[in-house]
């Protein structure tokens, strides 16, 4: 297929490829497909996932950036109607509405990728494959080196749970790290922020100092702000679970939801400013 169809460098990055059926096959199947089912693949690639995945008899939509893969896809399953390829950018194309999601996701993406997947499509579950290292930050629990901005995001949205490790043997070209495939549902227990958008501000700005302890953390973030730094005690007054001297790392969802929640009333007083209506290029406020 690679030698018949050239392959764009710059549009993968590096990727590599998964080409073991064995995995393939396992992956698909923990999402327990059946034959009424709508699935997303990002990243198609060699298309030894859309396989599996149209063996189902689900309709499966690939996203694929490069061209000359799409081309590719398009020829394999020429004859198979139930699988649609996309060509673009995942990042940016519109989103089929999906039951379930199934990808190799191209490393080079899979922080937004998996926030806009989370943020724009109401799946009822998605398996999806990272590298080791970023899988590990997905689920990590406080107090871990791997605990991070990333993972109160995460655990914030989602549940995830570790399935499966896949040596770099099963890719071509062979990578350096392993990779680990996740399951991961949307997060329906609370507790929940009283303003997204107030919870997302908040982790962006103290999670840049994930190993100094909270009151610092917040001092160094209000003092981007501009603000006065006696207002990071009026923050830590207003939250129960947090005394200032614990480590960002160690504190659970509830507590960083906490200090949002007091970050949030002291914008309804005014004595915070209301970052609502300001855009980054991930999408939060």
């Amino acid at each position: 297929m690679l030698r018949k169809y050239s392959v764009d460098p710059d549009k993968r990055k590096g990727q590599s490829f998964l080409v073991d059926h064995a995995i393939a096959r396992d992956i698909v199947e923990m999402a327990e497909l059946s034959s009424e089912d709508s699935v997303l693949e990002v990243g198609g690639g060699l298309g030894i996932l859309t396989h599996w995945i149209a063996e189902t008899g689900c309709k499966v939509n690939v996203i694929e950036i490069e061209p000359g893969l799409c081309r590719a896809l398009n020829d394999t399953f020429e004859e198979q109607d139930n699988v649609a390829v996309i060509e673009g950018d995942a990042l940016t194309v519109d989103l089929p509405d999906v039951d379930k999601v199934i990808s190799n996701l191209p490393y080079n993406i899979s922080s937004e990728i998996t926030f806009r997947l989370l943020h724009e499509l109401s799946f009822q579950v998605a398996v999806l494959m990272y590298q080791k290292e970023f899988a590990e930050r997905l689920v990590a629990q406080p107090g871990t080196s791997h605990y991070s901005r990333l993972t109160v995001n995460a655990t914030y949205l989602a549940s995830v749970e570790p399935v499966m490790d896949v040596p770099a043997t099963c890719f071509y070209p062979k990578p350096s790290v392993d990779s680990r495939v996740v399951r991961m549902y949307h997060r329906k227990a609370g507790p929940f922020a009283k303003d997204y958008r107030v919870f997302q501000w908040l982790v962006r700005g103290i999670y840049s100092y994930p190993n100094k302890q909270a009151r610092k953390a917040l001092g160094f973030w209000l003092r981007t702000l501009s603000l006065d730094k006696s207002m990071v005690e009026v923050i830590i007054r207003k939250t129960s679970s947090v005394k200032g001297n614990e480590r960002l790392r160690t504190l659970t969802l509830s507590d960083v939801i906490s200090l949002a929640d007091s970050a949030f009333e002291m914008i309804e007083d005014g004595l915070l400013p209301d970052p609502r209506g300001e855009s980054h290029e991930d999408g939060s406020v």
